[in-house]
């Protein structure tokens, strides 16, 4: 499974492999290592491609914080759950294209994924109704793992390139 693009799991398979690591976690295993921090993040990239907000909410421990430039600072999977539906309620048919990862399994576990994600404006956001354009833009999330979850995260990207891809800012020509 070198290849992200043909990793194709279900939402029970992800919560089969999270029960495993919990299990290890609870037995006295202190952090993932490299190949379950691939496997998670894999998991991750396939879950926002399904726009799947329970297996993605699955991801983030009880106590987490989210740091992104839609959101702002959420904190507790229940604010991330909800980003999750009011996101895919404004975009939908994600596309992902994972362009590097990057995996620190000391202390319990880091990760960075930079990817391309594709998607539909087809909701109302920032006050906006729907464009129906097709979006485009580079993310790159930073994590930090703990008992097998994300515990804190910053999402990174282009925000001005979202609004001028959805109409909302006019850009000027050099």
């Amino acid at each position: 499974m070198n290849d992200i693009s043909e990793f194709r799991v279900q939402t029970s398979d992800f919560q089969t492999r999270q029960q495993i690591v919990e299990s290890r976690i609870t037995q006295g295993s202190h952090g993932m290592t490299s190949a379950e921090i691939r496997a998670f993040c894999e998991r991750f990239a396939k879950a926002w491609e399904r726009s799947d907000v329970a297996a993605l909410s699955a991801c983030y421990a009880e106590d987490c914080e989210v740091v992104s430039p839609i959101f702002h600072t959420l904190r507790g999977r229940a604010e991330v759950e909800t980003s999750f539906r009011d996101l895919f309620q404004a975009f939908s048919d994600y596309s992902i294209r994972v362009n590097d990862m990057i995996i620190d399994s000391d202390g319990g576990g880091r990760a960075a994924l930079v990817w391309m994600a594709q998607s539909t404006h087809r909701g109302p956001i920032f006050g906006m109704p729907a464009s129906g354009r097709r979006i485009e833009s580079q993310v790159a999330f930073i994590m930090t793992l703990k008992d097998g979850r994300i515990a804190s995260e910053r999402r990174i990207y282009d925000f001005t390139g979202r609004l001028i891809q959805m109409g909302v800012l006019k850009a000027k020509t050099a």
